[in-house]
């Protein structure tokens, strides 16, 4: 039933030329649950179960469909994409994924601002997080880069880790190697601890 009318309203949109309806966002409120993802990044999606975990409410709609294709496909195989995400994702259509990235976005936007004062503030812009990110993460210059803003600590130190040392290595990951080779562990924690508490 939840197929047939998510392929209901991608064919109206196409077939209409509008944008995503409320109709097309309640759809991916209701897979948000059906599929189980509460489990695991709260039903909010903005309380993780547990630390590690990323919060999802606000993220870039086409940052997170890249994403599930790629863990879907096997690209994306780091962390916990693997061994709990990917069997998930395989029960997941494009056009579900679509309907959930559309709810999920809606539950934005991501803005606020970092503590001037906060070393790991001086760090995200020396470092040059700032020129992909945007200011205190809150402003991607892409759709296709993720809003850093108040997500996990923890999250942010293992994607970024698993950047550095290749264990992450798909999508537009090859554009921040070089970054993260200049960040030390102990840097890497300031930034990360300065994202998580953007308020």
């Amino acid at each position: 039933m939840i197929v047939n009318k998510s392929r209901a309203l991608a064919a109206l949109v196409v077939l209409g030329g509008i944008a995503a309806t409320p109709a097309l966002a309640a759809d991916g409120k209701a897979l948000f649950t059906d599929k189980g993802c509460t489990a695991c990044h709260g039903e909010d999606a903005k309380t993780p179960l547990e630390a590690g975990y990323p919060k999802l409410a606000g993220q870039n709609a086409t940052y997170m469909v890249n994403q599930m294709k790629d863990i879907k496909a096997g690209k994306r195989a780091n962390g916990l994409s693997p061994d709990t995400m990917k069997p998930i994702l395989e029960e997941v259509s494009e056009e579900e994924m679509q309907a959930l990235a559309d709810y999920l976005a809606s539950l934005g936007p991501i803005a606020g601002k970092g503590d001037s004062a906060h070393p790991g503030k001086k760090l995200y812009m020396t470092k040059t997080c700032i020129a992909c990110h945007g200011k205190d993460g809150t402003k991607p210059i892409m759709k296709t880069y993720p809003f850093l803003a108040g997500q996990d600590k923890d999250y942010l130190i293992r994607q970024a880790t698993d950047i550095k040392t290749s264990t992450r290595n798909h999508g537009l990951t090859n554009s921040m190697q070089p970054v993260m080779h200049l960040v030390t562990d102990e840097e890497l924690a300031q930034i990360a601890d300065f994202l998580a508490n953007v308020k």
